[in-house]
């Protein structure tokens, strides 16, 4: 049997270091300094977060990732200005965070949309609560349904949705504010397999035809490196930027990508920074058992 030797993760083809230059030369979208969050609990002071510094791009779509206890959601509830930080800041185009804003759009795991409205009252809530009229509201409404696929579902109710079809309706709600940062909290991680791929699919798509950033918290290797320009790698406990690591996956990206060497290795990169060899050996208790037969091992 032969061995498959995997290029390294680093090592970019012309058209991706192309690019990735390109990519760096746009305007920074959001920019993160010295953030550090800290809660106090009965059992004293603990750290979520712990200087965490990193920028990203206009229209770059960043995702992070990093094991349990890392701080993701807290870090992803302070760049919307759900939460403030204890220390550090946030900046969105060279604006600071204060708390939640129409710069700044979220979309979050849990189906959010108001049970008593349709699919297009849903997504004309925010153009609604911002003073449009209704006939521009609707028309915007529709615009963005359309995009999302769901037009001949604008009259529909929540309960009559799937969950990848609730999720389309959530991204087509955030979307219509005309955000310039769109934030998703593992939107896709309720989901069964077959509807997560579709939704990942659907958002590449939508992301190439809007003009927004996107910082996507995921725990999956292979969302990750599949949606990702750049993935930003976390420790935990307390969370730290561990890397921010370059995709040298060409896009149009494709599911048949996910078997290319490129892939396999960046995917691997990051799996051994989550869960080094030994470690879950090394954490995990044994539990050693009394035995009275000397040949029992």
């Amino acid at each position: 049997m032969s061995i498959v030797t995997l290029p390294d993760y680093r090592v970019q083809s012309p058209d991706v270091a192309a690019r990735f230059s390109r990519l760096q030369q746009r305007p920074v979208a959001l920019e993160v300094r010295g953030l550090t969050k800290r809660f106090e609990t009965p059992r004293g002071t603990v750290t979520a977060l712990d200087n965490v510094s990193f920028s990203v791009h206009k229209r770059e779509l960043m995702c992070v990732i990093g094991p349990s206890g890392c701080g993701k959601s807290t870090l992803v509830r302070i760049l919307a200005g759900l939460e403030t930080p204890s220390s550090g800041e946030v900046r969105v185009y060279d604006e600071a965070v204060s708390g939640p804003g129409p710069d700044r759009g979220m979309v979050f795991q849990g189906y959010t949309l108001f049970p008593w409205m349709s699919v297009k009252e849903n997504v004309m809530f925010g153009p609604r609560m911002a003073g449009k009229s209704g006939f521009i509201a609707e028309r915007e409404a529709r615009e963005w349904i359309d995009l999302v696929g769901l037009s001949k579902f604008e009259n529909a109710y929540p309960h009559q949705l799937s969950g990848g079809m609730k999720q389309r309706v959530a991204i087509a709600r955030a979307l219509a504010n005309q955000p310039r940062v769109l934030f998703m909290d593992e939107p896709f991680g309720a989901l069964d397999a077959q509807t997560r791929c579709k939704m990942q699919s659907y958002l590449l798509e939508i992301w190439k035809n809007v003009d927004i950033t996107i910082v996507f918290i995921t725990h999956d290797l292979d969302e990750a490196v599949f949606l990702s320009d750049r993935i930003l790698v976390l420790d935990a406990n307390p969370g730290r930027v561990r890397e921010v690591v370059e995709v040298p996956v060409p896009r149009p990206r494709s599911e048949a990508q996910i078997f290319e060497p490129t892939f396999v290795a960046t995917r691997k990169h990051i799996d051994h920074m989550m869960h080094p060899p030994g470690q879950e050996q090394k954490d995990t208790p044994v539990m050693r058992l009394a035995v009275s037969d000397p040949d029992v091992i």
